[in-house]
C-alpha cells in the first residue's frame, strides 16, 4: 500500500458531549490529535489527573506481578508472544464501572506483597544477628555484663587470631605490676578473637586502658541475655516471619480469581492515561469544545458522518499541506513490512519522501541472504517465520518480525543452493566420512565462493552498482514529481554514465575485457565526468562558481561512489566467513570418529555459526541500506502517524464490538 494519505481535521461540539466525543474517537482508533493553538479558547490542563492515572496502572501493574507470581502462573515463550484475550467492549466498559472495586483488592494485594518484603528483610537481619552472636555462643553470661561484687568484667574482641598466652602477654607488658588478670577465649578465628577478661576493681580502670592500647574492641551491640539464647531468639522470630510470609502468599493467592480484572484494569488505567494527554491538545470555549488532528482519506468520510449522526458536532476535512508536522502514515504487506522497523530505526519518511519500504526490502533481502548464503540456515529461518505467522500466529510488529525472517530465509535458501552450502558442506563430509563415498558433484548450481573468490567479489560490485542505481532512480522519481525536473536529470543520469564507464575501467584492472567494452567504458566514464562538471554547479551565480562546484562535485563523486562500491565487498566477506566456519565445524566433528560426538559438535558449531552469523548480517545489511542506499535518495525525518486509540497490553477488542 505504501503511503496512505492523510486528511486534516477541524471538530467542534458541544461541551457536554467531550468527554463521549474523546472516548468515541478513542475507541474507532484512526486520528491523531494535533494541538489546537488559539489564544482565545482555553486548554485543558490535565497533569494531575494524567499522575494520578499513572500512579493507578503501576498500582494494577505490580498486583497482576504479585499474583502472577505467588499463583504461579506461567506462560510459554509461545503464549507470551500472544498474550492477548479478545474481549467484547462491552466487557470492558463493565470493568471500568468497577475499577474502584478491583482497585481496592489490586492496594490490598500489593500491601500484603509489603508484608512479605518487610518480613523478609527482618529474616535477613535475624539471620545477621544470629551471625554476630554465633562467635560468642559459648559464652555463659550476657554479653553486656561489666561486673561483679568483687571483679571487673571486659568482653570484647581483637582483630586478629591470638591464643590465650598472646593476650596475656600483652597485657603483662602493659600492666608489669599488676596480677589476677584473667583472660578467657570464647572463640578465635583468622578474623577475630573473641574473649573475656577479669580483673580486680581495683585495677578496672588501668586493665581497660592497657586493653585499648592491644586493640581491644567492645561489641557494639550486646545481647542483655546469654548469646545462645539471643540465637534462639533470633531463630524463633525468623520462623515467626517465615510463617507470616506463608500467610501472605496463601492470601495474595486468593486474588489468583481476579487476575484477569487486574490486567485489565491495569490497561484501563494505561488508557485513560492516554485519553487525558490528548486531551491537552484540545480547546475549549464557553459551550463548545475544539479538536484538531489528522485522519486516513479511506477513513475520513465515514468518521465524519459517524460523529455528526452521534453528536452534536460538526466536523470539516481538507487536504493539509505537507509540511514536517503532518504526520506520515505508511502500510505495506508483509514482503516490504518486514523492513519498516529497519527503515524507521534510521528515521521515518518525510512527506517529500516516497516510501522506500517496497525497493529496499527486496535489496534488504537479497544482500542479507548473500551475506549468510546456507540453504540449512534458511530453511531453518523460513520454519520459525512461519510457525510464528501461521501457528502462533503473533500480531502487529510480531507478525512483521516473522515476515522479516521468513523472507530473509527465503533469500537466504536461494543463495545456498546457487553456491552449494547446506549447513556448510554437511552432505560431502557425510558421504566421505561416514558412508564412505566419495564427495560427489558439487551441489552448487553457479559457483563455490570458495573456489572462486574473485568472480564473488566481481557480483558483489555489480549487485552493489545496481542497488545505488535503483537508489538514484528513486532520486530522479522523486524530483521529477516534485517539478524540479532540471535536476532530476542533471543530478542522475551524469552519475549513471560515470560511475557505468568507471565500472568497466575497473574490471579491466582485475580481468580484461575487450577492447571494444574497455572503449564503451572511457566514452561512458568522460561523458559523465564532463557533465557533472557542467551542471553540478548551475546554481553558482558566476561562470567560476559553476566550473568550481562542477570540479568539486566530480572529485565527490569519484571518492564517494569508489568508496561506496568498495562497501560491497562485505558481501563476498561475510559469505566466506559463514560457509568457512561451518565447514571447519563439520571437519571437526569428522575428525571424532563417532557419529554422537559429530552431532553434538555440528549442534553446537552450527548454533553458534547461525548466532553470530545472523547478527552481523543483520547489521552490515542494515549499514549498506543506511549509508550507501539511503544518501542517494532518501531524507527522512518524519513522523509517524500515531493513532489515538486503546493500546491494550494484554486484551483486544473484537471487531464487531469495538465501532458499535
Amino acid at each position: 500500500m505504501a503511503k496512505i494519505k492523510l486528511m486534516h481535521f477541524a471538530l467542534i461540539a458541544m461541551l457536554e458531549d467531550s468527554k463521549r466525543l474523546i472516548d468515541y474517537l478513542q475507541r474507532v482508533g484512526v486520528t491523531e490529535l494535533a494541538d489546537v493553538s488559539d489564544d482565545a479558547l482555553t486548554k485543558y490542563r490535565t497533569g494531575p489527573l494524567v499522575s494520578i492515572f499513572e500512579k493507578k496502572e503501576k498500582t494494577a501493574r505490580q498486583a497482576v506481578e504479585a499474583v502472577e507470581h505467588r499463583c504461579k502462573i506461567k506462560r510459554t515463550l509461545i503464549q507470551s508472544l500472544t498474550d492477548y484475550t479478545e474481549i467484547d467492549y462491552h466487557q470492558y466498559r463493565q470493568l471500568c464501572e468497577q475499577a474502584d472495586t478491583v482497585m481496592v483488592d489490586c492496594e490490598a494485594v500489593n500491601a500484603l506483597t509489603e508484608e512479605i518484603r518487610a518480613q523478609k528483610a527482618e529474616i535477613v537481619r535475624q539471620r545477621t544477628m544470629i551471625d554476630y552472636y554465633r562467635p560468642w555462643e559459648s559464652l555463659d553470661i550476657p554479653m553486656n555484663a561489666r561486673r561483679t561484687p568483687t571483679t571487673a568484667i571486659f568482653i570484647g574482641l581483637f582483630k586478629s587470631q591470638l591464643q590465650r598466652e598472646d593476650v596475656e602477654t600483652r597485657l603483662a607488658q602493659e600492666l608489669p605490676e599488676t596480677d589476677g588478670i584473667s583472660v578467657e577465649i570464647i572463640s578465635s578465628s583468622k578474623l577475630q578473637t573473641c574473649c573475656m577478661v577479669l580483673c580486680h576493681h581495683s585495677d578496672a580502670e588501668a586493665v581497660e586502658t592497657a586493653l585499648k592500647a592491644c586493640g581491644f574492641i567492645r561489641p557494639d551491640k550486646p545481647a542483655k541475655t546469654l548469646p545462645s539464647a539471643a540465637i534462639a531468639q533470633c531463630k524463633a522470630a525468623i520462623e515467626a516471619a517465615q510463617q507470616e510470609i506463608d500467610a501472605c502468599n496463601e492470601a495474595i493467592a486468593q486474588y489468583g480469581e481476579q487476575y484477569d480484572r487486574m490486567r485489565l484494569l491495569a490497561d484501563y488505567y494505561a488508557a485513560q492515561k492516554e485519553k487525558y494527554l490528548s486531551m491537552e491538545k484540545a480547546a475549549t470555549g464557553r459551550r463548545t469544545l475544539y479538536l484538531e488532528g489528522y485522519v486516513p482519506e479511506r477513513d475520513a468520510e465515514q468518521l465524519k458522518f459517524d460523529i455528526e449522526k452521534r453528536f452534536t458536532a460538526q466536523m470539516e476535512l481538507d487536504a493539509p499541506e505537507l509540511t514536517d508536522d503532518v504526520p506520515v502514515l505508511i502500510e505495506n504487506r508483509d514482503f516490504a513490512g518486514g523492513v519498516e522497523s529497519i527503515t524507521n530505526m534510521y528515521a521515518p519518511p518525510s512527506n517529500r519522501d516516497l516510501d522506500p519500504n517496497p525497493v529496499m526490502a527486496f535489496f534488504y533481502y537479497l544482500l542479507f541472504g548473500m551475506m549468510l548464503s546456507d540453504a540449512g540456515y534458511g530453511i531453518l529461518m523460513v520454519l520459525v517465520g512461519l510457525v510464528a505467522k501461521y501457528k502462533i500466529k503473533v500480531q502487529g510488529n510480531l507478525r512483521k518480525t516473522a515476515s522479516f525472517a521468513l523472507y530473509c530465509g527465503v533469500a537466504t535458501t536461494f543463495w545456498g543452493v546457487l553456491f552449494g552450502g547446506f549447513f556448510g558442506n554437511l552432505i560431502p563430509t557425510i558421504r566421505t566420512e561416514f558412508l564412505g563415498l566419495d564427495e560427489g558433484p558439487s551441489l552448487a548450481l553457479w559457483f563455490e565462493p570458495a573456489m572462486d573468490s574473485i568472480k564473488l567479489m566481481l557480483f558483489s560490485f555489480l549487485l552493489g552498482i545496481i542497488h545505488l542505481f535503483t537508489g538514484l532512480a528513486i532520486r530522479l522519481v522523486t524530483l521529477w514529481k516534485q517539478g524540479d525536473r532540471i535536476g532530476a536529470v542533471c543530478d542522475t543520469i551524469p552519475i549513471y554514465l560515470f560511475v557505468s564507464g568507471f565500472a568497466v575501467v575497473g574490471k579491466d584492472f582485475i580481468e580484461p575485457v575487450s577492447p571494444q567494452v574497455k572503449s564503451i567504458g572511457l566514452y561512458l566514464l568522460l561523458a559523465g565526468a564532463v557533465l557533472i562538471v557542467l551542471t553540478a554547479g548551475r546554481s553558482a551565480k558566476n561562470i567560476f562558481g559553476k566550473l568550481g562546484g562542477g570540479v568539486y562535485a566530480l572529485y565527490n563523486n569519484i571518492t564517494g561512489y569508489l568508496g561506496d562500491i568498495l562497501s560491497y565487498s562485505r558481501l563476498l566477506a561475510l559469505n566466506l566467513v559463514t560457509g568457512v566456519i561451518a565447514l571447519v565445524v563439520n571437519k571437526l566433528g569428522a575428525m571424532m570418529g563417532n557419529i554422537v560426538a559429530f552431532i553434538v559438535i555440528f549442534l553446537l558449531g552450527h548454533t553458534m555459526n547461525i548466532v553470530i552469523n545472523l547478527i552481523g548480517t543483520y547489521v552490515h545489511t542494515c549499514r549498506l541500506q543506511f549509508v550507501e542506499y539511503f544518501s542517494k535518495f532518501y531524507e527522512g525525518g518524519g513522523k509517524v502517524f500515531t493513532p489515538f486509540k486503546f493500546n491494550l497490553k494484554h486484551f483486544k477488542f473484537k471487531e464487531d464490538t469495538i465501532n458499535e
